[in-house]
């Protein structure tokens, strides 16, 4: 890895500083690209564009960053001038928690985005590394952010998995009503974390609503069904929890 960090820095020093810093941004561009397209293709919050973007961008920062550090600035004699290339860098890295946190989105109890929050705090290290000319670094960190994203998704699918949601059954009202309903969700091997009730206006029937978690999704679909269908004890709403 050493030899070939070593071969392209000394390809890329005949371009000159700006042929190097356009390919730098070049690298960024592309890089970004690729893992935001994983995105696009899912039909995520942040896709193609806003990843080329932000590493495009953090990779600017970085070049702006680094040639501000080695300008040749004018000192007094009386005091000497030192830059932190660095801190402009420190402030991308802060910075992009904003854009991911709008990324995030919060459906009802569930919450969406933060897959994508995180791929874009990666584009944008990814952007910063391209900057500095780190090229192997990058290349390597953005396969390994796409190998996160697109691999392990099918990885996830395959591993058991506990699911939350809550459930919402009308029945008719009796003592041991909330018991038997329990134990009927509990028989299908799914189960019960929490449970209320609430009775309607007419006192006859009652809301029970359950929250279970479950690894099998085919028993909580045969559960589901055989709710729907149920008179005595139906199900009126499913939501994620």
């Amino acid at each position: 890895m050493d030899a070939l960090n070593h071969v392209i820095h000394e390809w890329i020093i005949q371009l000159g500083w700006t042929g190097d810093a356009v390919l730098r941004l070049l690298l960024a561009g592309i890089l970004g690209a690729l893992v935001g397209l994983e995105r696009e293709v899912r039909g995520r919050e942040a896709g193609f564009r806003t990843h080329l973007l932000v590493c495009f961008g953090s990779a600017l920062v970085m070049l702006v960053s680094v040639s501000f550090a080695d300008h040749p600035w004018v000192a007094s004699g009386s005091y000497s001038l030192s830059i932190d290339p660095g801190r402009i860098a420190y402030g991308v890295m802060t910075g992009i928690g904003f854009l991911g946190a709008g990324a995030i989105l919060k459906q009802q109890s569930a919450v969406r985005g933060l897959t994508t929050a995180a791929s874009l705090w990666c584009v944008a290290a990814i952007g910063l590394a391209c900057g500095f000319g780190l090229y192997v670094l990058a290349v390597a960190a953005a396969a390994m952010t796409l190998s996160a994203l697109w691999l392990l998704h099918y990885l996830e699918a395959v591993l058991p998995r506990r699911r939350f949601r809550r459930l919402i059954l009308r029945c008719v009202w009796h003592e041991r009503c909330l018991q038997n309903v329990t134990q009927r969700i509990e028989s299908l091997g799914i189960s019960v974390e929490d449970q209320s009730f609430q009775r309607t206006v007419d006192l006859l029937e009652v809301d029970i609503e359950l929250s279970i978690s479950y690894t099998d999704a085919n028993r909580y679909e045969e559960a589901v069904e055989s709710l729907y269908t149920d008179h005595e004890c139906r199900l009126i709403a499913s939501h994620r929890s």
